[in-house]
């Protein structure tokens, strides 16, 4: 009789055991999923990016749409706590207007990191990832605080677009 209820015991403390293993496993890959998201402000896109993207923003948007149409408040609004992935998305799928999708993958990264850069996100050393995958762990996070300055700097009587990805 004493073997059965010492059996029963240790079965009872191996689950527990078990268990208690298995919400350890769960919480850290939870952390390492944390970990593994970056926010905007931590430098998630080159200068050389930027410079691409510019140009790219120049012969394929600027004729239908001004820079400040994604700065400021608007893009505060529209974007922050979203990913880069979000407005990547939106962008390669509606845009150009005229032809949506049709500018190679890395051209529509390139002018998402240009837009980054016009509301005073910092480059890095790294490209922004071109994949699915890594753009969904850039999290938009608030603008660095320079941005509500260059606003402010805007010239009296000067309309701020509003954001417009027309279908």
């Amino acid at each position: 009789m004493s073997f059965h209820r010492n059996l029963a015991g240790f079965s009872t403390t191996l689950t527990l055991l078990l268990s208690a293993a298995g919400s350890t496993a769960t919480a850290q890959d939870s952390a390492a999923a944390a970990a593994a998201e970056r926010p905007l402000t931590s430098g998630v896109f080159s200068s050389k990016q930027v410079e691409r993207g510019e140009g790219v923003y120049k012969t394929s948007c600027q004729s239908c749409h001004a820079k400040t149409e994604y700065t400021g408040d608007k893009f505060k609004v529209a974007w922050v706590s979203k990913t880069a992935f979000d407005i990547f998305n939106q962008v390669r799928t509606e845009m150009p207007e005229d032809n949506p999708g049709s500018l190679e993958r890395q051209e529509y990264v390139d002018v998402i990191a240009y837009i980054f850069s016009l509301n005073a996100y910092p480059s890095g050393p790294n490209e922004l990832p071109g994949d699915d995958d890594g753009l969904k762990k850039i999290r938009i996070d608030n603008p660095p605080a320079s941005t509500a300055s260059a606003l402010r700097a805007m010239p009296r009587g000067t309309a701020h677009p509003r954001v417009t990805f027309r279908k």
